[in-house]
């Protein structure tokens, strides 16, 4: 009979092969986007440029657009080869006050949409580039509560902006804070994580912080934005914004390289036993 010494080591040996793929996490492709679930970094989503649109009063929608330049430190050559990754938002407003002397817009039913574009034609000029291809992720305003801000409601907004200057033109200072969940897309079940405590008691996906400033294109009215939304003079803001959230495998089942390794531990456990029995047959 094989020692149960030995047994137990085989078996303990089998399962650490098949369980040290595991402890090294390699880079995920999930729609031609790259990025490390594992990752240091992880999650970290910088949009390093977007056009947004004006409001004026409760009720408003903020529209705009723009292409994510990092994921995880890495650039678009990396995370999205042959590919751009531009997104569309919105967000109504919910409230404005004036808070210390600065403006307070408070929004909600939020969505951020990110696409993959396979044709590369992604142009901050042209409104009609973004938005388009292979739908990648959907993100959906979350309810918090933020320091320094005011709560609109008991239930909380999903994005706080402090504006320096007019609502119209906002000056450099002007910022935004939220949290989001992430609700569609092939690549959200890596993203629904609930890590990020929304001030409220709960938890979100994400976070979003936001700077932005008015910018005008050349040849668009300062305080006169068009009202066709293909039309880069009705997104008279730029700025920059981050997502910082975390990611994992959106599943427990191994990898085929996991199962490999699993498979050739418990098939060295198999020789051993059968050793072990014709050893013990020829006493016998």
């Amino acid at each position: 009979m094989l020692n149960k010494k030995i047994l137990g080591a085989a078996l303990v040996g089998a399962l650490a092969l098949g369980a040290s793929a595991a402890a090294f996490a390699t880079p995920v492709n999930v729609g031609g986007v790259v990025f490390d679930p594992d990752s240091p970094a992880d999650l970290s989503i910088d949009a390093l440029n977007f056009r947004e649109g004006s409001i004026s009063q409760v009720g408003d929608v903020l529209t705009g657009y723009g292409r994510i330049g990092s994921i995880n430190g890495t650039d678009p050559d990396e995370f999205c080869p042959g590919c751009d990754l531009t997104f569309t938002f919105q967000y109504t407003v919910q409230s404005i006050d004036n808070v210390g002397g600065n403006t307070q817009i408070v929004f909600n039913a939020g969505t951020i949409q990110f696409y993959v574009d396979d044709t590369m034609s992604f142009n901050v000029l042209d409104p009609t580039t973004s938005g388009i291809g292979t739908e990648w992720l959907t993100m959906t305003g979350h309810p918090g509560s933020f320091t320094g801000y005011t709560l609109p409601d008991q239930a909380g907004g999903e994005l706080y902006s402090t504006v320096l200057g007019t609502i119209a033109e906002p000056q450099a200072g002007s910022n935004g804070i939220g949290v989001l969940d992430a609700t569609g897309g092939p690549v959200a079940g890596y993203f629904d994580t609930n890590t990020v405590q929304d001030g409220l008691g709960g938890f979100a996906d994400f976070s979003i912080n936001s700077s932005f400033l008015v910018k005008l294109i050349d040849g668009c009215t300062a305080g006169s934005p068009s009202p066709d939304p293909n039309d880069i003079c009705h997104y008279p803001i730029s700025g920059t914004a981050f997502v910082i959230g975390n990611s994992m495998l959106p599943v427990s089942v191994p990898e085929p390289g996991e199962l490999g390794l699993l498979g050739l531990g418990l098939g060295a456990l198999g020789f051993m036993v059968r050793r072990r029995r014709k050893e013990a047959s020829r006493r016998a």
